[in-house]
């Protein structure tokens, strides 16, 4: 008789049908049973209802909200399972066979464990794969309050590298999802970290897909992100210190110089399509955020193409960073970690 824990796979979807069969499969060719996938579908208007109903007769269950409800598909999905380990699959990604497995054998030999991630490549809307360094230099687990602030700092991880325990999840009173969609899964990592040890796989067992639809242009242009991300730093060090972890308080300038500085980009970008007015908004920004960001070249530049329409954006400034350039990475763990074998 299997004894093992239950897992969910939760597939929220917004017109990805051109993806979301894979997405399926990758989930159903998990080695670890017993597993639940659970399929939300967003209000699409594309055929995704029709792909996805090709697997209800191989336990797939499909749910389809009459409105598009955006974030709120999160909280939707979580109350429609029951199981005692989470994921959430993005309806674009994909996960290869011995993900789940993997993670669960941690968390059930680790009780203290409250998350694990794994590591991952890029794809492009077309499946072809870009090689990414592991962000660590190995497989460990760490004190939760080690790993807390590093994500003031950067994303580790995409929702799809990450399974869950549920009883954490339910602490840290699951996603903020009303707040900011793109700050949802770094936010529900640090609150996991405060109520949790965090392990981290330097094995590749995600899929990342990287392509225009899910560009969040419209955030950027509403100025919406920016500010979210600059609240949810200022939420996280409170959360933090109510808890007694003085590291994050002590994180917080070279985060808001990160804050400022990719601003900056958002602006030179903002430039190069004619649009001045969000440029100068974004740079205005940057500097409420860090006074120190005007001595850095890029912003200067920036400043000064900004406030001569005699210039040329496209002949005078960067282009924007390349996702699919491969970045050197392999960090060393947080403090107090402990090495696990990959």
């Amino acid at each position: 008789m299997n004894n093992l824990p239950l897992v969910s796979i939760m597939i929220p979807n917004r017109n990805h049908s051109r993806y979301l069969g894979q997405c399926i499969e990758s989930a159903l060719s998990q080695t670890y049973r017993p597993i639940d996938i659970v399929v939300l579908d967003n209000c699409s208007d594309d055929d995704s209802i029709e792909t996805a109903s090709r697997y209800i007769d191989r336990g797939v269950r499909l749910c389809k909200n009459p409105l598009n409800i955006i974030n709120a598909s999160y909280d939707v999905l979580v109350a429609l399972t029951e199981s005692d380990y989470l994921m959430l699959l993005c309806a674009d990604d994909l996960i290869k066979p011995g993900f789940v497995e993997r993670c669960v054998s941690v968390m059930e030999e680790h009780p203290r464990v409250g998350y694990v991630h794994c590591e991952r490549d890029y794809m492009d809307a077309s499946g072809n794969i870009t090689d990414l360094d592991p962000f660590y230099s190995c497989s460990f687990i760490s004190p939760g309050e080690s790993a807390l602030p590093i994500y003031l700092l950067t994303d580790v991880a995409q929702p799809s590298q990450c399974l869950f325990r549920r009883t954490v999840f339910e602490r840290a009173l699951r996603y903020e999802t009303e707040f900011d969609h793109a700050n949802a899964d770094k936010d529900l990592w640090f609150k996991l970290s405060l109520f949790s040890d965090y392990a981290y796989l330097r094995t590749k067992l995600a899929l990342i897909r990287i392509h225009e639809a899910r560009e969040t242009t419209a955030r950027f242009e509403s100025f919406f992100h920016p500010l979210a991300i600059y609240l949810s730093l200022h939420h996280q060090v409170a959360l933090g210190m109510v808890q007694g972890h003085h590291n994050v308080l002590d994180r917080l300038p070279k985060a808001q110089r990160r804050l400022a500085s990719e601003s900056v980009q958002v602006a030179i970008s903002f430039l190069r399509d004619g649009k001045r007015v969000l440029a100068r908004r974004y740079l205005l920004f940057a500097r409420i955020v860090d006074e120190g960001i005007v001595a850095d070249d890029r912003y200067q530049l920036a400043d000064a193409v900004c406030n001569d329409s005699a210039r040329d954006p496209e002949a005078d400034l960067p282009g924007a960073d390349d996702m699919f350039v491969r970045r050197t990475r392999s960090y060393d763990p947080p403090r107090g970690f402990k090495v696990l074998d990959s």
